[in-house]
């Protein structure tokens, strides 16, 4: 495991997620691990990903909370060729809930 995340913990992959031309759905759990600052910088190269914070939830979301991920899944795929159902509701959405 260590070896596969080391490329991870080495190089920012900022140049990559900038050329990311598809609908981008990111999911946070609350408690994750990825800072508010980086959400935000993700945010201003990428204004049009659709983003949604899990409250009660940490990094694993698809485990903790699989039945939620499930709809949220289901419901942004159902709106790729139309309106995608969560946008972004705030300046910070990794402080913001589903509710």
């Amino acid at each position: 495991m260590v070896a596969s995340l080391t490329e991870n913990a080495q190089r920012s992959f900022w140049d990559e997620w900038a050329r990311i031309t598809c609908p981008t759905l990111a999911i946070w759990g609350q408690r994750g691990i990825i800072p508010a600052q980086e959400v935000d910088d993700m945010f201003q190269q990428r204004p049009d990903m659709v983003a949604m914070s899990i409250p009660e939830a940490g990094h694993d979301v698809h485990l903790e909370h699989p039945d939620l991920l499930r709809q949220v899944l289901q419901s942004f795929l159902e709106g790729v060729n139309g309106t995608p159902a969560f946008r972004r509701s705030g300046p910070n959405p990794s402080r913001h809930s589903t509710e």
